[in-house]
């Protein structure tokens, strides 16, 4: 647990205690962090005083509370610390940076995952375990991607206990250390089965471009692979991820 000293005001070190782990991405963007009673319990002090430092920091625009839901790290703040986010990192956020919103939403994650193929795109050995989670990308709240993305379980061993729906893939995998570099193999126009065109609103003959890439790290490690599906008639929505960046 943190030591509280009592050379400031209780409300600026509970503020200061939970900027640095924003900052440290100890909360990761997106991230629910600990109500405030949760909070007043850890620290051994009063919900008074967890609550000031709260709103100072939601008026500061570093959290965001959800009505019923509880308080949130706003998506993206990494960008107030200075962590560099290229513009081909991902789909997200290069959209971001065009000024687009998008949203994931999370549909499930694949376990028990027992393909060679994947081991093989992910420079696995025979029985290492692999972990994947697919996910739906949302403009205006109309679905217009769909991504299914795999990653080695030995480098993300708490894969499952992430909650994509508010915490980007890329930002996870940075904050267990893997900083990214990304290469784009192929794209192609290709038609869906009917549970993913389902997921997409769109008809079985329609048309999606598949891009699939693998993403390496600062050790050169295999730290991702991902397939993406974008619709066809949201073509001005496509990216490059170039590995040289």
């Amino acid at each position: 647990m943190n030591k509280i000293s009592y050379k400031a005001p209780l409300y600026e070190q509970i503020e200061h205690l939970l900027y640095e782990k924003i900052r440290t991405q100890e909360y990761l963007p997106g991230q629910k962090i600990p109500s405030e009673r949760e909070l007043a319990e850890h620290y051994k002090i009063s919900r008074t005083t967890t609550k000031r430092a709260v709103n100072s920091l939601v008026e500061q625009g570093l959290l965001i509370r959800k009505l019923g839901k509880g308080t949130f790290v706003i998506s993206g703040i990494d960008q107030r610390f200075n962590i560099s986010f290229d513009s081909s990192r991902s789909l997200t956020n290069s959209m971001s940076l065009k000024g687009i919103i998008i949203t994931n939403k999370q549909i499930k994650f694949f376990t028990d995952i027992d393909s060679k193929f994947l081991r093989q795109k992910l420079a696995l050995n025979e029985n290492e375990p692999v972990y994947g989670v697919q996910r739906l990308k949302l403009h205006s709240g109309k679905p217009f991607a769909l991504e299914n993305s795999f990653v080695p379980g030995k480098f993300f061993p708490n894969f499952y206990q992430i909650d994509f729906n508010n915490i980007g893939l890329y930002d996870y995998i940075e904050s267990m250390g893997h900083f990214l570099k990304a290469h784009q193999t192929y794209q192609q126009l290709e038609t869906l089965m009917p549970v993913e065109a389902k997921l997409l609103q769109i008809s079985t003959n329609s048309f999606v471009f598949k891009s699939c890439y693998s993403t390496a790290d600062q050790n050169q490690d295999i730290i991702e692979y991902t397939e993406s599906y974008v619709i066809a008639s949201e073509g001005s929505i496509r990216y490059h991820i170039d590995l040289s960046k």
